[in-house]
């Protein structure tokens, strides 16, 4: 009896665990195209900020940088956006770029608000900026150099801590 019962706990949890991570995607929503892995280039794109600034590929050039693709809705991000939280706010002086998979600035506020982040985002209703990293999966990070080559990336599993990016950063800074 015993035995039935932790076989039905543990199943409980795997079911758990495998419906609250974002490891797969609608298929009918995924984009087109490839991930984008080390080595690859950043992709040409625009986003507007929540504060209303404007972030092109071009601005990061010249810098070591982050893009952070998530959505709130996702259980993994949730965990995953406090520690770019405590990345951002060790302010290192590298432009740290979070864009959003399907969420607008109101849910996306509402998830800002209850975690305490501060960070600036970019709110995007469809896949159009994600399309060009991804095809599917959050979260995603990039590291790239100063040249706009990817790095170092992290998709959806094994997710670093904010320790983990530094690390990564502080390598492309000595180089």
């Amino acid at each position: 009896m015993r035995t039935l019962t932790t076989y039905r706990l543990l199943f409980i949890l795997f079911v758990l665990a495998v419906f609250s991570a974002c490891i797969s995607d609608d298929p009918e929503k995924e984009s087109p195209g490839a991930d984008l892995s080390v080595g690859d280039a950043l992709p040409a794109f625009q986003v507007t900020m929540n504060d209303g600034s404007t972030i092109r590929t071009s601005d990061l050039l010249g810098d070591v940088s982050v893009v952070v693709l998530f959505s709130v809705d996702c259980g993994d991000c949730r965990l995953e956006l406090p520690e770019i939280q405590r990345l951002w706010d060790l302010e290192l002086g590298v432009p740290i770029v979070l864009i959003a998979r399907e969420n607008t600035k109101e849910q996306i506020e509402a998830f800002w608000q209850q975690a305490r982040l501060t960070m600036p985002y970019s709110p995007q209703s469809d896949r159009q900026v994600y399309s060009l990293f991804a095809t599917s999966r959050v979260p995603r990070i990039y590291v790239s150099d100063a040249q706009g080559i990817i790095c170092f990336s992290h998709a959806d599993d094994a997710m670093p801590s904010a320790e983990q990016l530094v690390d990564e950063i502080k390598t492309l800074l000595i180089k």
